[in-house]
Parts: C-alpha cells; sequence; structure tokens
C-alpha cells in the first residue's frame, strides 16, 4: 500500500515549494523521492524525512554545469535557514540530484509521484550507502558550522542532543552498522562533535564572565 493521501500530498507540496524557491521548473523534474529511514528497515523516531528532487540539469540553461551541484547545495542552506517543515513532527529534508542515481539494494526508495516504491527496502544486514552517510553528515556540519558562526549555543546544544540521542536508538535497534550511529561516528571522527563542546564551553563561560 502507498503513503497515506495527506502526508503524500504535503511532501509533494514541500517538493515543490523546494523547487520553486531553487527556481527550477516544474518541466525539470523528473521525480520526487522519498528515501532515508523512513522509507525503509533501519528507521528510527529520530530519522528525517529527506525528499529528494530528480533534476534533469539541462532545465536549468543558466547555470554552469559544473557549478550546478554547488548551487543546490546553496539553495538547500539558505532554505533550511528560513524554513522549518515537520510532518507530523518529524524533519523534513529537501536534496536535489541527478537521475540515474543508483542506490544499495537495502536502501527503499518511494516514488512521491509514481506514489510507489521504485526500489522496494531490504532488511538492514549491514550493508551502507557510503553516498547517503556523506550526504546526511555533510548536511550536519553545515549545520553545525552555521550555528557556531551565529555563536548559538542553545541550537548546538540542542543539535547534541538530538545526534546522541538519534546514535542511542540506532545502536538499540541495529547495532553498530545503524546508520544515525555511523553519522555520529562520522562527525566525531572529522572533528565536529568536539567543534560543538568546544563552542558552547567557550559561549558558556563567555555568559558567566565579566570583562
Amino acid at each position: 500500500s502507498g503513503l497515506k493521501s495527506i502526508v503524500r500530498e504535503k511532501l509533494m507540496d514541500f517538493g515543490k515549494a523546494f523547487a520553486n524557491y531553487a527556481e527550477i521548473p516544474e518541466a525539470g523534474i523528473v521525480d520526487i523521492l522519498m528515501l532515508g529511514g523512513n522509507a525503509g528497515y533501519n528507521y528510527t523516531k529520530y530519522s528525517d524525512i529527506d525528499v529528494h528532487l530528480v533534476v534533469d540539469p539541462k532545465y536549468v540553461p543558466d547555470c554552469d554545469p559544473e557549478l550546478i551541484d554547488d548551487y543546490y547545495m546553496d539553495k538547500k542552506t539558505l532554505w533550511e535557514l528560513t524554513h522549518d517543515i515537520k510532518i507530523y513532527g518529524v524533519q523534513a529534508e529537501p536534496y536535489i540530484e541527478r537521475p540515474g542515481i543508483t542506490r544499495k539494494k537495502s536502501q527503499g526508495v518511494y516514488s512521491l509521484l509514481k506514489n510507489r516504491f521504485i526500489q522496494e527496502p531490504q532488511k538492514f544486514e549491514g550493508e551502507l550507502d557510503e553516498r547517503e552517510l556523506e550526504k546526511k553528515t555533510n548536511n550536519i556540519k553545515g549545520k553545525i558550522e552555521r550555528l557556531i558562526d551565529s555563536d548559538n549555543g542553545v541550537g548546538l546544544r540542542a543539535i547534541m542532543k538530538k545526534l546522541r540521542a538519534a546514535r542511542q536508538a540506532s545502536l538499540d535497534s541495529f547495532g553498530e552498522y545503524g546508520f544515525e550511529n555511523l553519522v555520529f561516528k562520522e562527525l566525531r571522527n572529522s572533528g565536529y562533535i568536539d567543534k560543538v563542546r568546544d563552542t558552547v564551553l567557550q559561549l558558556n563561560s563567555r555568559n558567566l564572565s565579566l570583562t
């Protein structure tokens, strides 16, 4: 069976609103996909809803083909600074991709346009889609950088709390190879967890000091 019609409609609206924001013509949208834990067996209550616009680059003629991915990422970043869209309390995150991307066979891919799975999810058996992991960690790194740049200690504490809770839920359900655990480990290994801790410490010290 497909998604609840009201959920599908809202996610379609979300995708189209982001397409309009990114100045992508409707003719260029090949599909609108739902991915991530909400489309597979590695779901936890902390899983976001990843909405991917599949866009044919030829419909974005005014952008240098070499720069188009950077353009899309900039649009995503600006969108997230001004929008906070949730579906029944679950964060919806937009992404843009080119047609023809293949994914690990365990990754569920749900077409919102066709209202069906175009790739059925399979039970998680330790198989990892490196591209999905990189996408998610880069997105979180960008959020952390923006929070640090704006001295947003409240936001940094909130994102750390969510990351830790998501990691624990992932470990409890899927062990070491749980997706959110791998995201956390990548953030830790690349120094971002320490950056959050150090910045929060500095902000707390500054707020309690008198100079």
